[in-house]
């Protein structure tokens, strides 16, 4: 027999999983106060690797949207549930998390 079949290798072993994005939509009491929410979200990822790092997607009204990859989900779901934003402080909440933009746009951002 001759080498072995792992020695030929040019690349690793074991790829990276596939980055699966996730739509994580939030809401805030007052819509005039969109600008503080999207600065605030800016300075609480900022600090992240730019690849694993969310996105604010939109601010619309008193809602928003972010992205982020599926491994971070949970990460950034608490970090958006944890913000303080304002004086007085007010709460941001998640309101849900969907795999599309689409689909986010249609559950969380239609009108009534």
């Amino acid at each position: 027999m001759g080498e072995s079949f792992s020695a030929d290798r040019d690349g690793p072993a074991v790829r990276e999983p596939k980055r699966r994005d996730r739509y994580i939509a939030f809401e805030f009491p007052d819509p005039r106060r969109g600008r503080e929410v999207a600065a605030a979200i800016h300075a609480a990822v900022g600090s992240w690797p730019a690849s694993e790092r969310p996105r604010l997607v939109f601010v619309e009204g008193r809602r928003g949207l972010v992205r982020c990859g599926h491994l971070q989900k949970d990460e950034v779901l608490r970090l958006v549930n944890a913000l303080r934003v304002g004086d007085p402080p007010f709460e941001v909440r998640s309101v849900g998390t969907s795999g599309t933009i689409r689909a986010a746009r249609s559950r969380y951002f239609s009108n009534p």
